[in-house]
């Protein structure tokens, strides 16, 4: 029995490193952990949030906590800053600036900072670990509220649409998971298919088998998309007998999705052909122009974090319906142009790394580059700069960046947090 042959050092989970690597799972576990919350003063705080400071107390005690330079980074925090200075509502700016803050420090920096010093390679270990773990509860959501009707108390599933079931394990709508998910199987596809490890079929097939059931439309685009440019990529190193059958195979399952469950494909696939992308997209494109009019008046510093709703006097939970759109008008352009800028910069660097010596770190470094554009235009179907997982995955790539120069900068351009 493999069960028999499973042994747990306790000494080893009780030691720093051990309750790091403990905190780091459960932070990234629950990184999109909207309904384990409770609003306080209007913003809601979360498990995952508590989770993550913990995590990085625990590097900070460590000395593996590092505020390095990014010019990116410090140029969005200066802008928003300079932002909440001239907000529509100072207030609800202040609070939302720390928001802000928050992610910089204990996502952005903690990420990174775990990344670099105990590596990319282990963390993808962690990383994938979750994932499992997720797909496993996600299962059990499904089995029980198709089979019987019955809901985990505590993490309901998001309803029904035209008797469809929709799930969304502990994220706020099924899209939002699907938006996290996308980046999952950008980073397992590109390792499969490019990167030639096995072992990241699985990882593919379970999250597009979770990406399907979720009923949301940004996931069957992220499928889409992800499959379209890994083939594409893929093909592009030489042709063999099974590059020309994969997309039959591919046709194949999609057949076999809309014959097993008509009704998801039939509502959730077709719309995105039988409607137009303003009913696809729930209505959301629609509402642009209003955000792009906020800009348009406030063009250089924005109405302020958090005060979209309040400038157009309507409740602060009134949002925008696209992320650029969201950062132009609260933020402004300048810092649109910073946080944007970040994702550039970290694709470029992880491609011109992986050219430079195409080892397997680089590789992996190269696929989470294509999980993060991934991710980025399946997050332009919805708000939200400041979710959690965003700013995890621009840590992650920062801390891989970080990993390979380590050893050649030293500390000269860091501020390392050591407590003796």
């Amino acid at each position: 029995m493999i069960v028999k042959n499973i042994k747990i050092d306790f000494r080893r989970v009780f030691t720093p490193d051990g309750l790091i690597g403990i905190f780091l799972f459960l932070s990234t576990l629950l990184i999109g952990a909207d309904l384990f919350g409770v609003d306080v003063l209007g913003f809601n705080v979360r498990i995952d949030q508590l989770f993550l400071a913990v995590l990085a107390v625990l590097l900070v005690l460590r000395g593996r906590f590092s505020f390095h330079e990014n010019i990116f980074m410090i140029a969005f925090l200066a802008f928003s800053l300079i932002s909440t200075l001239f907000a529509f509502s100072k207030t609800r700016a202040v609070f939302y600036y720390v928001s802000i803050v928050y992610n910089a420090v204990f996502l952005f920096w903690s990420y990174a900072s775990y990344v670099r010093y105990y590596g990319l390679m282990k963390f993808m270990r962690v990383f994938r670990a979750t994932c499992y773990t997720m797909f496993a509860i996600f299962i059990i959501q499904y089995a029980l509220v198709v089979l019987t009707g019955r809901e985990i108390p505590f993490m309901p599933s998001y309803g029904e649409f035209m008797g469809i079931p929709r799930f969304r394990l502990w994220f706020y709508e099924p899209s939002y998971m699907a938006t996290y998910l996308s980046a999952w199987l950008a980073v397992s596809a590109y390792m499969w298919l490019i990167g030639e490890k096995k072992s990241y079929l699985a990882d593919t097939v379970i999250c597009v088998l979770m990406l399907a059931l979720s009923t949301a439309s940004t996931g069957y685009v992220a499928i889409a998309f992800v499959i379209v440019v890994v083939y594409v990529m893929w093909i592009s190193k030489g042709l063999s007998v099974k590059k020309l059958i994969f997309p039959l195979v591919c046709l194949v399952l999609v057949g076999v999705f809309a014959l097993a469950l008509p009704d998801v494909f039939g509502w959730f696939v077709g719309r995105l052909f039988n409607s137009s992308l303003d009913d696809a997209s729930g209505g959301r494109i629609s509402q642009w122009a209003e955000t792009f009019g906020v800009f348009a008046s406030n063009p250089f510093f924005g109405v302020g974090p958090g005060c979209y709703g309040l400038y157009l006097g309507l409740d602060a939970g009134h949002v925008p319906s696209n992320v650029t759109l969201d950062l132009m008008a609260t933020v402004g352009i300048f810092a649109t142009i910073a946080f944007y800028g970040l994702t550039v910069w970290q694709i470029w660097k992880s491609v011109r790394i992986y050219l430079e010596d195409k080892n397997a770190h680089n590789m992996l470094l190269v696929a989470w580059a294509f999980g993060l554009l991934t991710f980025t235009l399946i997050l332009q179907a919805n708000q939200g700069y400041l979710r959690l997982y965003h700013w995890m995955i621009l840590g992650i790539i920062e801390g891989g960046i970080l990993e390979t120069r380590r050893f050649e900068t030293g500390e000269r351009n860091t501020l390392v947090i050591k407590v003796r």
